[in-house]
């Protein structure tokens, strides 16, 4: 008996379907693009395969680049188009095109991009934390905008302010990115702090400029907001921290003087998670400040 499981295809668009949207693409016709995506969704958040998105969202951006020459225009006008359509595929692929046509429409282009950033849909959320980044990568102005973004009552749309400090990770911009995080670091949503300490701030900031993230999250660490704490101890509860075992102890050491319990159940998670590479000085560490992992 066989018993190798049949590997799962990244993608479901046969070489015809894929000739069929380029054809749509040059004749505009976006809604027969979608239908195709439809048709081939899976039950993963109900929509067609990521490799399969990307490829129509690849295809339409050269289109526009190769024959159009108000770019931002046609760019704003299929995203709008796209993200109107009551289809979860049709917004995802619409708020990755709208963002390029900012500046041809500002106003309707944020609304936009905040409407799909507060979807049901978990998965079209992040295309739209994917859209924030980009659009203030393109736009720095819109600072101001992501800084006033980041009180907005719904808890997706500051998660998604979360992701667009991303737009300063390529430029190694960290005082810019570091400004928004500061202001979501008190956020009392799981959904924000989850993504927050743990993912955005540690694994893309910390990983990639660990002498300004320790100096970040040693300035934090005087803080006696439960949540900032929290994103503080979490940060280094993935590789940031077992590349750099020894600066998360110090923070962690820092932070556990709080006493406050949400903090130190984050402070616990951190320490298992790091013990299991850096089993030696986790221990003394534990030994020292009286705390028992299991």
């Amino acid at each position: 008996m066989n018993s190798k499981k049949t590997p799962v295809a990244d993608t479901l668009l046969s070489d015809s379907k894929k000739k069929r949207i380029r054809k749509h693409i040059q004749s505009e016709e976006l809604g027969d693009i979608i239908n195709i995506l439809d048709r081939v969704s899976t039950s993963h958040a109900g929509t067609a395969k990521t490799k399969d998105k990307r490829f129509v969202i690849h295809e339409l951006v050269k289109h526009v680049h190769d024959n159009c020459q108000d770019i931002e225009k046609v760019f704003f006008g299929y995203g709008k188009y796209l993200c109107e359509i009551d289809s979860d595929n049709a917004k995802e692929v619409g708020v990755s095109i709208i963002w390029r046509g900012y500046r041809q429409n500002p106003g309707v282009t944020e609304k936009q991009l905040l409407r799909i950033a507060d979807d049901k849909n978990w998965e079209v959320r992040e295309y739209a934390g994917s859209a924030f980044a980009s659009v203030l990568r393109e736009n720095p102005k819109l600072q101001s905008k992501m800084i006033k973004w980041s009180g907005h009552r719904s808890e997706n749309i500051r998660r998604a302010v979360v992701f667009s400090s991303l737009a300063y990770k390529e430029r190694g911009d960290t005082s810019k990115a570091f400004e928004i995080l500061s202001l979501l670091m008190s956020d009392s949503s799981n959904y924000v702090k989850k993504n927050l300490g743990p993912f955005i701030l540690g694994s893309h900031f910390g990983n990639n400029f660990p002498d300004a993230t320790f100096e970040f999250l040693l300035d934090h660490s005087k803080s006696i907001d439960l949540n900032v704490l929290w994103n503080v101890a979490m940060s280094f509860n993935n590789s940031f921290g077992n590349r750099y075992p020894k600066e998360a102890l110090e923070i962690l050491s820092l932070i556990s003087q709080s006493n406050l319990p949400s903090v130190n159940r984050a402070i616990v998670s951190t320490l298992k998670h790091l013990n299991k590479r850096n089993e030696n000085i986790v221990k003394a560490f534990c030994l020292a400040k009286g705390i028992v992992i299991k």
